[in-house]
């Protein structure tokens, strides 16, 4: 048995790849090969505990300062989004209602659509 790395640069090319094994339900699969770091940068500490709470329910990452972690007072912090694309659209589907991590939700939603990944 061989095992090789494969990269998709795109959710066309990952639904085409699984297409081609002759697998249902490409689309949804392939959004979860799909791979999308953003950051946001200075947003304070409490909101982005919040988002990295989210964010590790749901099996994706998110990094962020010590400070912000370890929730000190004011602080403020750059966070690093690590997910696939199916994840950031469940955080999105979360966070929904949430009105305080809307911009955020509306931020992240933004730049996943207009990714490369995306428009390939």
């Amino acid at each position: 048995m061989i095992a090789e790395k494969i990269e998709f640069d795109s959710l066309k090319t990952a639904s085409e790849a699984i297409d081609s094994l002759g697998s249902n339900n490409s689309e949804l699969m392939a959004s979860r090969a799909i791979h999308i770091n953003l950051i946001i940068r200075q947003a304070p500490g409490t909101d982005a505990k919040s988002l990295k709470k989210i964010y590790n329910e749901i099996g994706a990452e998110v990094a962020i300062s010590r400070q912000a972690y370890f929730e000190e007072k004011d602080a403020i912090t750059d966070m690093i989004i690590m997910g696939t694309v199916y994840q950031h659209r469940e955080a999105r589907r979360i966070l929904l209602d949430s009105e305080h991590l809307k911009p955020y939700v509306e931020a992240i939603s933004l730049a996943i659509q207009h990714s490369e990944e995306m428009t390939r």
